[in-house]
């Protein structure tokens, strides 16, 4: 009789122990004389990158227009110190050494990537000389529109969030236009779109 009152507790707790969260995880960056050890790291969402600046003189510093931001300066950090980070974006997102830009540079890849295209919709709808591009992104994406025809013409948007947006260009000149559209993910994954634009 013990035996199967013991048995009915493990049974209740063993679901629950398989449906218990994953810890977060710690990755290490060594910061040495002009290079990141190791200079491309992959973690998932809620993991925290720390840096360890071995020498003084650098800083770990994300690059501008990415859905995850740090910056251990402005001043450069001093040797035995470190930095970090907890990632909470799926993406890849890519950091520089202040000082150092031009050669000093790492990269953090965060999760996968769960979309083959960014955009499930793209529509165009004309008035007059003006042309709107109407699009759904189903995740975040930077966009660069260009047309090429009577005129040349580009109409870019930094990082959209995903969701419905338009983007109009207006004042173009009469004629038939060669349009691509080029969606870049957090990822630095491209998907394209080529429609043709006629305008009277």
């Amino acid at each position: 009789m013990r035996t199967s009152r013991l048995l009915i507790p493990l049974a209740v707790l063993s679901p629950l122990a398989y449906a218990a969260p994953a810890m977060a995880a710690d990755t290490s960056v060594n910061v040495v004389d002009f290079a990141f050890q190791a200079n491309s790291v992959q973690v998932e969402p809620g993991d925290k990158v720390t840096w360890n600046f071995a020498v003084a003189g650098h800083t770990t510093t994300s690059n501008s227009g990415q859905a995850e931001r740090w910056n251990s300066g402005p001043e450069t950090n001093a040797g035995g110190t470190s930095f970090e980070h907890t990632f909470t974006k799926p993406g890849r997102f890519t950091y520089i050494c202040l000082p150092h830009q031009s050669f000093m540079k790492g990269t953090v890849t965060v999760g996968s990537d769960r979309y083959k295209k960014s955009s499930s919709k793209f529509t165009q709808s004309r008035r007059g000389s003006k042309v709107t591009y109407r699009f759904t992104l189903v995740e975040a994406a930077k966009v660069s529109i260009k047309m090429s025809g009577p005129e040349r013409r580009t109409a870019t948007r930094k990082r959209l969030d995903a969701g419905k947006h338009a983007v109009p260009i207006r004042n173009l000149e009469p004629g038939k236009y060669a349009v691509s559209a080029t969606f870049t993910d957090d990822f630095g994954k491209k998907s394209v779109v080529r429609i043709t634009t006629v305008v009277r």
